[in-house]
């Protein structure tokens, strides 16, 4: 476990959050240590897509994740999209270029052009 007791990021601007079927927008997160020594816990402050209500999703993460975030809010890499899905207790994560998913958008849209 890290030494500190809480991280802060405002640098978690291009994640990705999935969640009961909703997807968010994070803006910051940040992350304490949790009385299960275990495991992390973390606060995304997101912005739903649906409707941009804010709010404060909390989840408790395993260090794994918990290094995942760390390594890429410390990069500097703009196109670059850090997808978390949040399923119960299992949280899937991949990353995606913005770029590569825009190209899917376009070509989805095209099929639907009349």
């Amino acid at each position: 476990m890290k030494e500190r007791a809480e991280t802060r990021s405002e640098n978690a601007h291009h994640i990705i959050l999935k969640y009961e079927d909703n997807l968010y927008h994070v803006d910051r997160v940040t992350v304490q240590c949790s009385e299960r020594k275990e495991m992390y816990k973390v606060v995304f402050s997101a912005k739903r897509l649906e409707d941009s209500k804010l709010l404060n999703l909390d989840f408790d993460i395993s260090p794994n994740i918990y290094d995942v975030l760390v390594k890429y809010t410390n990069l500097d890499n703009s196109d670059l999209l850090l997808i978390l899905d949040f399923e119960g207790n299992i949280v899937k994560w991949r990353f995606v270029r913005e770029s590569w998913l825009q190209q899917q958008r376009e070509r989805k849209l095209s099929k639907y052009v009349v």
